[in-house]
């Protein structure tokens, strides 16, 4: 419930900061085990995926291994590191890859890999969307 007047939690009012913190690490944990769940897709499918993207499906499982890596960073920080600085880099991390995967998916012949291209892309750019919204509304 949200109180109003600046009353403060001592009076049984919202806090921003306990928002930021419990929103904002639910966001990296969610993000991390998309990651994680991407990871482990890729992976099972690096031989298909490398012929259909013409990499080496060792390319594939190196890009799989990456994001495990990430996925598990991310599981991390929403738990034990400074969770703004945390959130203000993933988000910088999640449009950088969302721009990334959507110009491979954009220059490349339009198939059913370019599909799953767009829609991660839109999964990459909501969890980015998710971040600035927390950042937004936590107290500095």
């Amino acid at each position: 419930m949200f109180l109003q007047g600046g009353q403060g939690m001592e009076s049984g009012g919202y806090d921003p900061c306990m928002r930021l913190e419990g929103s904002g690490s639910v966001c990296l944990q969610v993000d991390g085990v998309y990651c994680a769940a991407a990871a482990a897709c890729v992976g099972v499918f690096a031989r298909p995926l490398g012929a259909a993207l013409e990499v080496p499906s060792g390319f594939v499982v190196g890009a799989a291994v990456l994001t495990a890596g990430w996925a598990g960073l991310l599981l991390f920080a929403g738990s034990r590191l400074r969770l703004r600085a945390s959130l203000l880099g993933v988000l910088v991390v999640n449009v950088v890859v969302a721009v990334l995967v959507g110009v491979l998916a954009m220059t490349r012949p339009v198939d059913a890999v370019s599909v799953l291209l767009l829609a991660v892309v839109v999964e990459v750019a909501g969890f980015a969307s998710w971040q600035a919204a927390v950042l937004r509304t936590g107290v500095h």
